[in-house]
Formats: structure tokens, C-alpha cells, sequence
């Protein structure tokens, strides 16, 4: 049993995900797999799924409230650099959001999707946006004040087959953080912001 260490019971730690260790991004991936179980799936840390739970395209930071034998509850911020209308943005949108279902209800999402925002807020980020099921955009308006932009739609790429937020259902969730993103509104909250991903990456 790995003892995750939390530096206090409860509290919302921190760290980039490249810099935690294999036996916490383990930690990680077991979430994943109590919150999104597939058939035949490990239940033994030591068996738990080796790929990455981020694709390397982004510069992934993890926040999660941990147990001594589990992580309870994680969500994450996964950064790149985008071109549009011309300019250059860095952009930010939260990703892999999970709660243990075993601890659902007591606001542990809550807390783990506001210390993520907040992290965006105060940092140099220009942009955040994502995608998420319309019946979750009132939760992350809750916990991070996220609102829908109604007319935009988020693509991974320009290709032909690419992932893009309308065909999926999906609502996209917009906040400008820096003075060249408010400055650039008119652009970024109508029509299409492409991601640039490689092809079946998605935020």
C-alpha cells in the first residue's frame, strides 16, 4: 500500500504531473479506473495501466486530495500555446476531473476544481477553456465561476475527422484571464478556437 503522504487531511496538494512519482501518477490512473471502470481493468497499484494519464502535448499540472492509500479526488490543469486571429495565446483548460465515487458528495470536486482555477487565475496564463457535458457546466460554474460561451466552438485540429466540441454535445466553458485576451474578446468568444492537438487529443 503506497502511503500518498497528503500534506494535511483534506488539504488539495499540488504538483506538475512530469515531477510526481510513478507510484502517485499510479495513484492518478487508479482513480481514473474507479471512476470510469473498464472491463478486466487492475485493481492492484502494482498492475495499474502505464500510460500516462496526460498526453505529453501538455504541460500538465495535478491537483488531488489523497488519503494515505488512495487519491480521492483530482482534477488538473493542462497548458499549451495556441495561434489565433493572428496572435499567440497560452491557454489552459482543466481536464481528468474525478472524484472517488466512494466519496462523492462531500465537495471534494469542489475543492480540487477551485484550487485548479485559482491556480489559473493567478498565473500567466491568457486563456482558459474546455469542454465538458452540458448537465456538469452549472458544477464548474459553482467551483470556478466558468460560464458557457454559447457561440464558440472548440476544435482539436483542422483535420477532416478532428474532435470539435458541437459534434461531441459537448458546451465549452471560457474564461480570459490576461489584459491581450480581454482586449481580444470579440475573436475568442465567437467562432472557432482550434487547439492544435495531435488527432484524438481533446480538452
Amino acid at each position: 500500500m503506497t502511503d500518498l503522504r497528503p500534506t494535511e487531511p483534506g488539504a488539495v496538494d499540488a504538483i506538475a504531473y512530469q515531477r510526481a512519482s510513478s507510484a502517485l501518477q499510479r495513484a492518478f490512473a487508479l482513480l481514473q479506473q474507479r471512476v470510469y471502470p473498464e472491463p478486466d481493468a487492475p485493481e492492484d497499484a502494482e498492475d495499474a495501466e502505464d500510460a500516462p494519464l496526460h498526453a505529453p502535448v501538455f504541460d500538465t499540472f495535478s491537483f488531488y486530495i489523497c488519503a494515505p492509500d488512495r487519491v480521492l479526488s483530482y482534477a488538473a490543469v493542462a497548458m499549451k500555446t495556441i495561434e489565433h486571429a493572428g496572435h499567440t495565446f497560452d491557454i489552459a483548460g482543466l481536464s481528468c476531473v474525478m472524484t472517488d465515487p466512494a466519496c462523492q458528495g462531500q465537495g471534494l470536486g469542489l475543492r480540487t476544481v477551485a484550487a485548479a482555477t485559482r491556480c489559473m487565475e493567478h498565473s500567466n496564463l491568457d486563456i482558459g477553456v474546455f469542454t465538458c457535458d452540458p448537465p456538469l457546466a452549472r458544477f464548474y460554474a459553482r467551483a470556478g465561476g466558468w460560464p458557457i460561451a454559447p457561440d464558440v466552438v472548440l476544435i482539436g485540429n483542422r483535420h477532416e475527422m478532428a474532435l470539435r466540441s458541437d459534434t461531441l454535445g459537448k458546451v465549452v466553458l471560457l474564461r480570459l484571464f490576461s489584459p491581450k485576451a480581454i482586449a481580444a474578446a470579440s475573436v475568442l468568444t465567437h467562432g472557432v478556437i482550434d487547439l492544435a492537438l495531435p488527432d484524438g487529443q481533446f480538452l
